[in-house]
């Protein structure tokens, strides 16, 4: 047997992967943004909890120095203007050892502005000069300035740099103060945790509503792309090949367009098929019809053809492509064959004609067929007619194209339609009674 084409199935369109897309973009992107989010929440409580506990801590600063203006002014006015005496910075120490116990703190430093130490909580180190660039930042804008790091002993501390300022704005002393962590921590964690968690569990249950939601909406989008895909399975049973594929190509096109093609046209039509169903009831008809043509379209299928439309008794394919000629002969022949050990009713008379056509939608917009029509069609028709039971009538430049064996001579002989004649072969279904071959290419 020789090479044959065959037609693929059509596909059904899967369903829309709703459910699959929400859990590889949809909550990813979620996750991301909360993350972001947190991220930036988290930043901005700890500016802001920094901005209050630095305006808490210049608080802090202004209360030392109201203290020391209260217990002694004249050692204060005398220590800014830098001519303390070791009585004075004594009389300042108790004051300052007062303060570091009564607000807490892990240490105290005062530096004047060329960043020399006039006070700290160690006397070895009063006198020296500081360098950091924290505490420059301080004498240059004026502003309150923190920072984490560890204290002498070990312990973890935020180090806070607080100027202050005289009654005209003035900086003159910038004042050192080393607090524990804990307190801003405390605060921090109290304020931006709640803000930062609650939205996240709100978008976490929103997260698993949404997916519900999903997965119920992926089940109706199933449910109803399995009811599309049963009827479009359905309706591609009541229509050609090539009208789902001009469908399918025509994209957001209102008109499908035509196209003038060169096919081999396959007619076959029951033999007084008339006299049968006057004496037959509907039902045995049809059954009879159907039992024929699911042997046609079986084998047209086989050899590649498209069978375009069924009309009564009567059937319609194209072949097109390579060997469109031959598949449609050998797929006569088969059909010929077939019919013939089924014991049919009634038999089948075949034409075959090869010629150009107009391929394309016939009709409104509201009810539309998608067929070929043109001389070649009414051809195929016309030597169809010509056709006895078991017979297929040919034009001989389609038996020569397919160099097919087993038909007669070259007869002419006149159509409707045609001013000249045309020349045919034939094929009979006897000659495999005569042959101990099978047929050729047959399925």
């Amino acid at each position: 047997m020789t090479e044959h084409q065959t037609v693929s199935p059509n596909t059904i369109g899967e369903p829309y992967p709703l459910q699959r897309h929400y859990y590889v973009r949809v909550i990813p992107a979620i996750l991301i943004f909360m993350v972001v989010l947190s991220g930036l929440l988290w930043i901005a409580f700890d500016q802001v909890t920094r901005h209050i506990y630095l305006e808490q801590a210049q608080a802090r600063a202004d209360l030392i120095v109201d203290s020391i203006k209260d217990s002694a002014p004249d050692t204060w006015h005398t220590f800014l203007s830098g001519h303390a005496t070791d009585a004075d910075i004594h009389e300042l120490g108790i004051i300052f050892k007062e303060e570091i116990e009564r607000q807490k703190l892990l240490s105290l430093k005062a530096y004047d502005l060329r960043g020399t130490v006039i006070y700290d909580t160690n006397p070895a180190l009063i006198g020296t000069i500081e360098t950091s660039q924290s505490l420059r930042e301080v004498i240059v804008s004026n502003q309150p300035v923190l920072f984490r790091k560890t204290a002498r002993d070990g312990t973890l501390a935020y180090e806070i740099y607080a100027p202050h300022l005289d009654e005209n704005g003035n900086l003159r002393i910038i004042f050192e103060l080393y607090e524990e962590v804990g307190y801003l921590d405390t605060l921090l964690l109290e304020t931006a945790v709640p803000a930062i968690v609650v939205p996240l569990v709100l978008q976490l249950i929103l997260i698993g509503v949404l997916g519900v939601l999903v997965r119920r909406a992926q089940r109706d989008i199933d449910q109803r792309t399995d009811a599309i895909g049963q009827l479009s399975q359905r309706l591609q049973t009541f229509v050609s090949a090539s009208a789902m594929s001009a469908a399918r190509n025509a994209g957001n096109l209102d008109n499908i367009p035509s196209r003038k093609i060169e096919c081999t046209l396959f007619h076959s039509d029951v033999r007084d098929f008339t006299s049968y169903a006057e004496d037959n009831a509907p039902e045995r008809v049809v059954y009879f019809l159907n039992d024929i043509m699911t042997i046609q379209v079986k084998i047209v299928t086989h050899f590649g053809g498209d069978v375009d439309k069924m009309i009564g008794d009567a059937l319609l394919v194209r072949f097109e492509g390579e060997n469109a000629q031959k598949r449609a002969i050998d797929a006569a022949k088969a059909i010929l064959d077939a019919a013939k050990r089924a014991s049919l009713a009634r038999g089948l008379g075949i034409g075959i004609f090869t010629g150009q056509v107009i391929s394309g939608a016939i009709g409104p917009k509201s009810r539309r067929d998608f067929t070929v029509i043109g001389d070649s069609v009414n051809m195929s028709a016309r030597l169809c007619s010509q056709a006895q039971v078991g017979e297929v009538v040919v034009d001989t430049d389609t038996v020569k194209a397919a160099a097919s064996k087993g038909f007669s001579g070259v007869e002419n002989i006149q159509v409707k339609g045609r001013a000249q004649a045309i020349g045919v072969q034939r094929w009979h279904v006897s000659a495999l009674d005569k042959s101990d071959s099978s047929v050729e290419g047959g399925g």
